[in-house]
C-alpha cells in the first residue's frame, strides 16, 4: 500500500470513528458539505473522492489533525 493509500485510509478511520464518538451521522456531514447525503456515504466508502477542501473541511468539523489522523479529534466539543 503507497503511502498515500495508507494516509487516505487512516483519515477514513478517524472519520468514521470521530463520527461515532460525536455520534454524528452521515446525514448531518451532508449537510454541512452541502452534499446530497448519498454523495457523503459514496464518499465516506472510498475518501479519494473527497475535493481537498471537502476533506479539510470534514476533519475540521470532527477536530481531526489531517497530519497526523491517527491521533484524531477529542470527541465531542
Amino acid at each position: 500500500m503507497t503511502k498515500y493509500r495508507e494516509w487516505f485510509a487512516a483519515v477514513n478511520r478517524a472519520i468514521v470513528a470521530e463520527m461515532a464518538v460525536q455520534k454524528k451521522t452521515q446525514r448531518q456531514l451532508a449537510e454541512e458539505l452541502g452534499v446530497h447525503v448519498v454523495t457523503m456515504n459514496r464518499k465516506l466508502k472510498d475518501p479519494g473522492l473527497f475535493t481537498v477542501g471537502e476533506l479539510g473541511q470534514v476533519c475540521e468539523s470532527l477536530s481531526i489533525n489531517p497530519q497526523n489522523p491517527q491521533t484524531h479529534g477529542t470527541g465531542a466539543n
